[in-house]
This record gives C-alpha cells, structure tokens and sequence, in this order.
C-alpha cells in the first residue's frame, strides 16, 4: 500500500510540476494542454488512480485466502474481527485521505497558473476521498464485479446521460434548445441528466473545481457527497459484519 500512494503522490506531483514548466523550464510537450483545464486534468488522473488501484490496497494473501474459501480448497476457520486484523478500514480510510491530500496539493500548486477557490480545492479533495474508499471497499467486497461496477459508474452513467440528452435535441422536442425547451418531458430529462452527472465521479470532480456540470447546470455538493457518505456506510457495515463472519 505505500508503495501504491508513494507512486500516486509521484505520479500527481509529476503533471503538476510539469505544467508549471511551461512559462519557465523546457519541458516535453509542456505547454500542450490548456492552463485552464489543467486542474481537471489532473482530477482525472487523481481520480484514474484511485479506481485503479484500489484492488491493490490490502494484501495479496487476503485476496488469495477469498479466493480459496470461494472455491472451496481451503478449511473455513476462525479468524479474528476484520477491523484488528489483515484487511482494516482505518488502512481503507488513510488510502483514501492521502489520495485526496495528493491532489489538494496538486491543484494548490496549480493554483500559481490558473485560478481555483479554495473552496473548489477543498470539495475535489472532499470528492475524491469519498470515491476512492467506495472503491476500495467495492474492490475487497466484490472483486470479481469490481471493473463491472467501476464502468457503470465512471463510464456508461454519463455517457447513458450524453446518448438521453442528444436524442431529446435531435427530436421535435429538442429544436429549441436543451435549456430552452419548456415541456415537462424537456424538464424532467434535464432533472435526471444533472443528477446523473452529480453522481458520477469524474464529472462530479469537474464540477467540484468549476462550480458547473457538463450539461451547464450549478453543481450542489450537498446531496451527492450525503449519498456518497451513505454508501460508504454501508460498504463499511458489509465489510465489518464480513469480518466477523469470517
């Protein structure tokens, strides 16, 4: 696990550095990506790097061990509470805040480019520390359907929303506009498709840093980052009463 956020800070501290090369130092291809979008950029590979990773943060012997039980060639035996013993959520839980804390710094040093709140620092970080134990916990819970449920959730529920919002413009519905259009349909899509991009992580990260969604609507922080909390709860009720059964 040290080896895994030691490579993340590197990894985040890297771009970040390298971007500021662009008024100064020579760099590779430094300069190539917009000042602007360069905190989303790297929120994206923050975030690429906690989902990523997150099937690698507690150890290879438990993963073995699961997989033994599963199959049915290991004797199942007493084992001791899973928070005092292999795997244990304060590990999950200093995974996810030290991630978080490699990309706070990041966008601080960002920050000496392009202009980021502190607010907006302060809510990606929040963010990406609520993502990154989901996943984590996901990944010890359910690691054969870990990279199903990542895809779902990162990939194909905004790119679902994207498909919904391009066939309401290319319809009759839709000549107006996607803000302008007043039919209850029109409204009740535009409803969904923000709650969908509040949801998903990498759009949701996005609008933590602009203060606005891809569809243009206000990112409100308070209701996903409750719901988020809510799940991680519960992954953390699962994986403790998993313990215990073990």
């Amino acid at each position: 696990m040290a080896l895994l956020l030691a490579a993340t800070a590197l990894l985040e501290a890297g771009v970040a550095c390298w971007a500021l090369g662009a008024g100064g130092v020579k760099l590779p291809l430094s300069g190539a990506i917009p000042v602007d979008i360069l905190p989303q950029v790297l929120g994206g590979l923050a975030l690429a790097l906690a989902i990523f990773f997150a099937p690698f943060f507690f150890p290879a012997e438990v993963r073995k061990e699961d997989r033994e039980v599963r199959s049915g060639q290991a004797v199942l035996k007493a084992h001791s509470s899973l928070l005092t013993s292999r795997f244990s959520l304060g590990h999950a839980a200093f995974a996810a805040v030290w991630q978080a804390a490699c990309l706070s710094f990041g966008l601080l040093v960002l920050a000496r480019l392009t202009p980021i709140p502190s607010l907006s620092i302060l809510q990606a970080g929040v963010w990406l520390a609520l993502c990154a134990l989901a996943s984590i916990l996901l990944a010890r819970l359910l690691p054969q359907a870990f990279a199903a449920l990542m895809f779902i959730w990162v990939v194909a529920l905004p790119v679902s929303g994207y498909f919904l919002a391009e066939a309401f413009l290319s319809g009759p519905g839709g000549a107006s506009g996607w803000g302008q259009a007043a039919s209850v349909q029109a409204g009740a899509l535009r409803s969904l498709m923000h709650r969908i991009l509040s949801l998903s992580p990498g759009t949701a990260l996005c609008g933590s840093l602009t203060g606005f969604l891809a569809d243009g609507s206000v990112w409100a922080w308070e209701g996903p980052f409750l719901l988020l909390c809510i799940l991680n709860a519960l992954l953390c009720w699962r994986v403790v009463r998993r313990g215990e059964r073990e």
